[in-house]
């Protein structure tokens, strides 16, 4: 199997299904359900959105929406990944919400798209019974994991002190750094 039927069987999945959320953004109300990755199957499965290996660093993966330096528009880079762990199926679902807030035309601050993509990541992981423990401590995975915590117990203390801490790390990591205080403007 392709990367590209892989990811499409990933956004299909039971896990991905149940992934569902909603949060007070910057500028409004963020959400994410599987009609964002249902958006993005159809459109890899259609051929609109294209999928490349390499380019990006080993374990890692980026969805382009506009053509920058030697990115493609509307195109997922993957590095390295250990293609059969629920790790990188995480990180599918991932990228997969910044290419849903593409198709979609939203225009949304970075550091909500990011939060937005690991919350819905950590969703993921824990539909698939990845235990929190498996994350790095202090990682964004692992806080977004904590927050996803917080919204299934009903603890709204959690929720707000994790998307908080979340949005923290975002602003103050170097990998994001160049573009997280600026907006995303999906075109299609």
């Amino acid at each position: 199997m392709g990367i590209k039927e892989q990811m499409i069987e990933i956004l299909r999945s039971e896990e991905a299904r149940r992934v569902r959320f909603t949060f007070a953004g910057s500028t409004g109300p963020v959400a994410v359900d599987h009609t964002s990755f249902a958006r993005v199957a159809t459109a890899l499965d259609a051929g609109d959105i294209s999928v490349v290996t390499g380019g990006v660093r080993d374990g890692w993966a980026k969805y382009s929406a506009r053509a920058e330096g030697t990115s493609a528009a509307n195109t997922f880079y993957f590095g390295r990944n250990q293609r059969w762990s629920r790790i990188f199926n995480g990180l599918v679902i991932h990228e997969c919400v910044h290419a849903s807030f593409d198709l979609s035309r939203t225009t949304i601050p970075w550091l909500d798209n990011e939060a937005a993509a690991y919350i819905a990541q950590a969703y993921y992981l824990r539909n698939s019974g990845l235990a929190r423990e498996r994350l790095e401590f202090g990682s964004m995975p692992s806080i977004a994991y904590q927050y996803v915590n917080g919204l299934r117990s009903g603890n709204t203390t959690d929720v707000t002190f994790f998307l908080q801490a979340l949005r923290d790390s975002l602003e103050s990591s170097p990998d994001y750094h160049s573009y997280i205080r600026t907006t995303f403007e999906g075109d299609g």
